[in-house]
């Protein structure tokens, strides 16, 4: 075996800038170890409402033809539900 190549050959022989294809490419020997069993947290809040509102509006456009007159007409509906059961009075 000659040693006879100098310092700068050697260099790209083994590549100078170390490889960094390789890094991360491979783990490290890890020994097996208990795994924890994951931590799930269940949160509920409950809201409860005595009385729903719905409303509801309606836009209506009609256009008869080209350069006519376009009628808009407007419609509004509500309504409220109890939600609690009424209780008679005794």
């Amino acid at each position: 075996m000659s040693r006879a190549l100098d310092y700068r050959a050697m260099r790209l022989i083994k590549g100078a800038d170390g490889a960094p294809w390789v890094f991360g490419a491979f783990r490290a020997f890890v020994p097996a170890a208990a795994q924890l069993p994951p931590i799930v947290n269940f949160y509920q809040t409950n809201y409860f409402a005595d009385k729903l509102t719905l409303q509801s509006q309606n836009i209506s456009v009609h256009n008869s033809a080209a350069n006519a007159t376009i009628n808009v007409a407007a419609g509004q509906n509500a309504a409220t539900l109890n939600l609690v059961p009424s209780v008679p009075h005794s």
